[in-house]
């Protein structure tokens, strides 16, 4: 009786035993998975992470041993020559004090901060007329801008600019409707462009006899205004352009003289932009694993982020 009863119950019992077996080689797959998977992530983070034994690569740069004021002629003792890590070196720094002595600032340089290029002017320049302090081959051309109520204030001679316009661009070539589009675009003209004055303001603004010319300078300038020392051709095509569309400036960083290619905006650009979600490729994630301990997920990043 008994020998039937384990009979009829031995496909269950086959069953249970089977099941606990197919649950320990489960385990064990997943733990050596796993495993193989934290290991992983170490060695990509330890990849990612600078040797701390690694040199650190310096480099000679000016710096600034005290406050040094816009309009006035640089002297040995407002510089200072200090080694920086090369990571660290601003462009456009000044590493010999020949470059600077002798040069005025064009606007106020801060005690330690690096002497750049772009912050220095011939000492001729100052109480020049406009013609005399418009850079060699280029052309003094005033417009004005669109958004000038916006930087007001923000914006000075000596400072670079990049060069927008708002258009009505044209159908493409071979349309024969000779018709233009009604959606305006705003174009990327010019990079990096200088200033050489703000309505009646002149880079040269220091003495007396400058100061004069300052103010009547004023009185005629509309306001409102921007004088760009532009190329020949690009004045050119700045004047064209003003007569069919608004003119829009972008403030650059004084440490930055990096011409980049930048698209058109318009509506498609935008709604591109937008839909696509990705400035870095992957959507302003960092990159991560999932790791599964029995039942319960994880996700594990990479690298640290803020390292």
């Amino acid at each position: 009786m008994q020998i039937q009863q384990i009979q009829k119950r031995l496909p269950l019992i086959i069953a249970i035993a089977s099941g606990i077996w197919a649950i320990v080689l489960l385990n064990g797959y997943l733990s050596r998975k796993e495993a193989a998977i934290i290991e992983q992530v170490k060695r990509v983070q330890r990849q990612s992470q600078p040797s701390a034994r690694q040199p650190v690569q310096m480099a000679v740069a000016l710096v600034a041993g005290k406050d040094i004021q816009p309009q006035v002629p640089i002297t040995p003792a407002d510089l200072l020559i200090k080694e920086i890590p090369a990571e660290y070196i601003q462009p456009g720094v000044v590493t010999s004090l020949d470059e600077a002595i002798g040069q005025i600032a064009s606007t106020p340089i801060a005690a330690g901060e690096q002497i750049l290029k772009t912050k220095l002017l011939p000492p001729g320049k100052i109480g020049k007329s406009l013609s005399e302090i418009t850079p060699t081959g280029k052309r003094a051309i005033s417009v004005s801008v669109d958004n000038m109520a916006s930087i007001a204030g923000l914006i000075q001679p000596g400072d670079h600019v990049d060069v927008l316009a708002l258009i009505v661009m044209p159908e493409t070539a071979g349309s024969r409707s000779g018709t233009k589009s009604s959606t305006p675009s705003l174009v990327p003209l010019f990079q990096n462009v200088e200033i050489l004055a703000v309505g009646g303001e002149i880079v040269p603004s220091a003495g007396a006899g400058s100061s004069a010319k300052k103010e009547q300078a004023k009185l005629s300038a509309p306001a409102g205004t921007v004088t760009l020392a532009l190329d020949p051709q690009e004045a050119v095509l700045l004047s064209f352009v003003q007569e069919h569309g608004k003119i829009k400036l972008n403030l650059r960083s004084s440490e930055d003289t990096q011409k980049e290619t930048i698209r058109p905006a318009d509506w498609d650009t935008l709604f591109q932009y937008l839909s696509s979600g990705k400035e870095n490729g992957m959507g302003g994630q960092q990159p991560t694993v999932e790791v599964y301990r029995g039942l319960n997920r994880e996700v594990i990043p990479l690298y640290d982020k803020e390292k």
